[in-house]
């Protein structure tokens, strides 16, 4: 029987020049591992909508929002480096990246203080408490959250998918935990987040070490890093903007309604995203350019259009009451904005493929393009909009920007006329 299935993917692998069964191996893998961490997820918004007061679930995502533009002293360019050095046969890199990033790291220990230090004597206290304790952490929770890297490079995606789905079972349970317990008090609920996740990626980057086969280094590895790096400064920032000017201009609670709004539609955002992680390998190693992609996809291209279009309408008609589910009646107010995402989600699919081919090809004009360029516009425009409209004008800002991110990602690689990197 299994033959029998496994004749017949060869067949139309053949008949569209693809190599499905590499593609649907390892496709298995990594939406299992999503689909984990998607409940888990899931379980962590459901728990924090239901027990926290909104003031306390806004107030945490603000410390994410913080923690997430300090965590770029950890370079984190080097995570897409590594797989395309380790794709290319070369693992002598990987150690070197995770002490040069533990090292950056440790810059995250004075700005956290800072801003825990100006948030505690001029603003919220509770807050300055929680980024001073947190400033104890980044080496451990930033430095060694590169295994993944090492693992997907050499197509390791059953891995990737076991130890991420460990990963997000214990975090979630961790913090299903704590909110069951103390839902009214931050200080714990922050501990908690970022004890787990450090021990975890600690462990797990032990656990990576014996997959390295051996100590060549990709002499462009380092340089790639740090340019990589400076694409993510502008983007992270842009990334956590939008949280950071709804906390300071209006506070905790539209915070949360804000949050809540985009927890479906960034997650299956995240579903689709890592339908092409397992091309990025295969991208980096084969003589493939961008049309011959879009040739051999071409055939597929109908299928997907009708069951985006089914996707859409099921989304647009039974959303709200899946709002009212999951998170109750208390963020019934967040369902218009949750309906208005749907742009958002439609625009990311054309454009996360190209930039995944942009990245593995390491297309420098199109990674300038759709990181440098394309997130100080998304910065400027959700600053903008933001403080004009609040929830309403990041919420518009989200769909312009991941339409702007498609398109110029497209005009980036026609700029380069899909010519082999030189």
């Amino acid at each position: 029987m299994f033959e029998l299935i496994r004749a017949k993917i060869d067949e139309y692998g053949k008949k569209y020049q693809l190599d499905l069964v590499y593609i649907i191996k390892n496709e298995f893998w990594v939406y299992f591992r999503l689909a984990i961490s998607l409940l888990c997820g899931f379980a962590i918004s459901i728990t924090f909508a239901r027990m926290a007061p909104k003031e306390i679930f806004g107030q945490y995502n603000f410390i994410l929002a913080i923690l997430a533009m300090v965590s770029l002293v950890s370079l984190p360019g080097f995570v897409n480096a590594i797989i395309r050095s380790v794709a290319r046969g070369r693992d002598g890199n990987y150690r070197e990246a995770v002490k040069i990033r533990f090292l950056w790291s440790l810059l995250g220990i004075p700005a956290l203080l800072g801003a825990g230090a100006y948030y505690y004597y001029y603003d919220i206290q509770i807050i300055g408490i929680c980024l001073m304790i947190a400033s104890i952490f980044p080496p451990f929770i930033w430095a060694p959250n590169i295994w993944e890297s090492l693992l997907i490079g050499k197509r390791r995606f059953d891995l990737t998918a076991r130890y991420g789905s460990i990963h997000s079972i214990a975090s979630a349970a961790s913090m299903v935990g704590v909110l069951l317990l103390s839902a009214d008090h931050l200080v714990p609920i922050v501990v908690v987040y970022l004890t787990i996740n450090s021990l975890l990626s600690c462990i797990f980057y032990w656990r990576s070490l014996r997959y390295i086969e051996n100590n060549q280094k990709d002499s462009e590895c380092r340089g790639y890093g740090y340019f990589l790096t400076t694409a993510n400064i502008i983007s992270t920032l842009a990334d956590n903007i939008d949280k950071i000017l709804l906390g300071i201009l209006m506070g905790a609670a539209p915070l949360a309604v804000y949050s809540i709004a985009k927890t479906i539609p960034d997650g299956i955002r995240t579903v689709l995203k890592p339908v092409w992680s397992p091309f990025m390998p295969k991208f980096t190693q084969d003589e493939i350019e961008m049309r011959e992609v879009h040739a051999k996809t071409k055939a597929f291209i109908l299928p997907l259009i009708i069951v985006t279009f089914i996707g859409a309408v099921l989304y647009w008609f039974f959303i709200d009451d899946a709002v009212l589910f999951f998170f109750s009646t208390k963020y019934a107010d967040s369902i218009p904005y949750v309906k208005m995402l749907l742009l958002m989600i439609l625009a990311s699919i054309p454009g996360t493929l190209w930039g995944t081919f942009a990245i593995a090809k390491r297309r420098r004009k199109t990674i300038f393009l759709r990181s440098h360029v394309f997130s100080l516009m998304r910065l400027l425009i959700v600053s903008g909009f933001v403080y004009k409209w609040g929830i309403m004008g990041a919420v518009w800002a989200l769909n312009l920007n991941m339409v702007l991110h498609a398109l110029l990602t497209w005009a980036g690689l026609r700029w380069e006329k899909l010519s082999p990197q030189r």
